[in-house]
């Protein structure tokens, strides 16, 4: 799962689009966007500026340069315990000159001076995750419930841990682009070493086998629906606890579009991070609720709009295999 600036077109577009719809409203505001990653390097800040709902956002056209950044450590008292100044790199990007990482448990507070706005906004890094048993190194597709993956227990009593899963094909088979019956179609390429779908995902992307029952073709693009899967925000309640300080999760199979070695991360969310994936779900159509029911992107921004959020995850690696 990538974390580092993958949420800024949506912010700029979704948060700021809805107050957008008549032009006649709209006031351009300052979008953030940064993840701390606990145990990483301190993130790229990202600024923006918000488009109307019908405008086609262009990103660096939009960008937000010439801006003060800084984000600040804070003491257990709330003192600001070091500073780290940001430098703008290229025009909306912002670098920090230093190879500190984001601390667990810790609490930083992002600062924004941008013309005549002034943001802030302030994260807790989660619990650190710790890797106490990998899932097995080959895993046959359907045994069970799916890979096991044992990890530290990381909810405290303040807070219930929420979590995401992602999962990702290291050696998917390779699809091309084709016309068939004057429709766009997708051809994979059988190559020594690389490996193709699984079953739900042939079904689900519309494949059909060729002759030689292995090439596929199919309506959508492999490459683009079935190399990375994520699941929702999940509670660590919904996990199993062995009763240790450890945790067992069995990552389901229909995470897992390709067959192959795959990689699955376990990311515990901050409560910004978990507001914003929930509502960028709505957002994208992940609900029952009619159009004008569906609320904005959740901030947590002060004096602008988006996210300042952080993140702990651990990663680990199987082989899945047909049965």
């Amino acid at each position: 799962m990538t974390l580092r600036l993958t949420f800024v077109l949506a912010l700029a577009v979704a948060v700021g689009g809805c107050d957008g719809f008549e032009d006649d409203d709209f006031t351009a505001q300052v979008v953030v966007s940064a993840t701390l990653g606990a145990g990483e390097p301190l993130p790229p800040v990202a600024l923006s500026e918000s488009a109307p709902l019908l405008d086609v956002y262009d990103p660096d056209a939009r960008a937000v340069g010439g801006a003060t950044v800084t984000v600040t450590l804070l003491a257990a008292d709330g003192s600001p315990e070091r500073v780290y100044p940001y430098r703008e790199v290229v025009a909306g990007r912002y670098l920090a000159d230093t190879d500190d990482a984001a601390m667990p448990g810790r609490t930083y507070r992002l600062d924004v001076r941008a013309g005549d706005a002034t943001l802030t906004a302030q994260t807790t890094v989660p619990p650190a995750i710790s890797l106490v048993e990998p899932p097995a190194e080959t895993t046959v597709y359907g045994t069970g419930q799916g890979p096991e993956v044992r990890i530290t227990q990381t909810s405290t009593a303040a807070r219930q841990s929420a979590f995401v899963t992602s999962t990702r094909a290291l050696a998917p088979v390779d699809f091309v682009e084709v016309e068939v019956d004057g429709e766009t179609r997708y051809r994979s390429v059988p190559e020594d070493g690389r490996f193709g779908l699984t079953s739900p995902y042939e079904r689900f992307l519309g494949c059909d086998r060729e002759p030689d029952g292995v090439t596929l073709v199919c309506d959508f693009d492999p490459s683009e629906n079935a190399i990375v899967g994520t699941s929702p925000v999940i509670n660590e309640a919904s996990y199993i606890p062995l009763g240790d300080g450890t945790v067992l999760v069995q990552v389901p199979y229909l995470a897992f579009g390709f067959f192959g070695p795959v990689q699955i991360s376990l990311v515990s969310l901050d409560p910004a991070l978990e507001a914003f994936v929930e509502s960028q779900l709505v957002q994208g159509g992940g609900s029952t609720l009619s159009p004008g029911e569906i609320p904005n992107v959740t901030s947590n921004v002060e004096g602008g709009l988006g996210v300042f959020g952080s993140f702990a995850r651990v990663i680990a690696q199987t082989t899945l295999v047909e049965p």
